[in-house]
């Protein structure tokens, strides 16, 4: 229903105005601390989201440097057992 009743004049709210102040107090500081909990939820997400990020592209690296280190100690391994690099390579 709007604000005007039927017979056209304005409505009369009976609520005191210091229940409407703490009505609206406690609305905005429940407000306030919900936003604080999605804010700090979403820093953690972030903080975690980063984390993981560097622990990948680190280890993307140390594979890359194991993968070069086994290429080279196969091709050593190659070298002691057929003398050359280029019968690996027929093989």
């Amino acid at each position: 229903m709007d604000a005007k009743s039927q017979e056209g004049g304005k409505r009369q709210y009976t609520t005191p105005s210091w229940v409407q102040a703490w009505f609206l107090g406690r609305s905005r500081d429940n407000w306030k601390a919900k936003y604080k909990r999605v804010k700090d939820q979403a820093k953690r997400l972030q903080n975690q989201v980063n984390d993981v990020s560097h622990s990948r592209e680190k280890w993307r690296q140390r594979t890359a440097e194991l993968q070069a280190e086994n290429a080279a100690l196969r091709e050593q391994a190659a070298l002691k057992k057929y003398g050359r690099s280029d019968d690996v390579s027929a093989r």
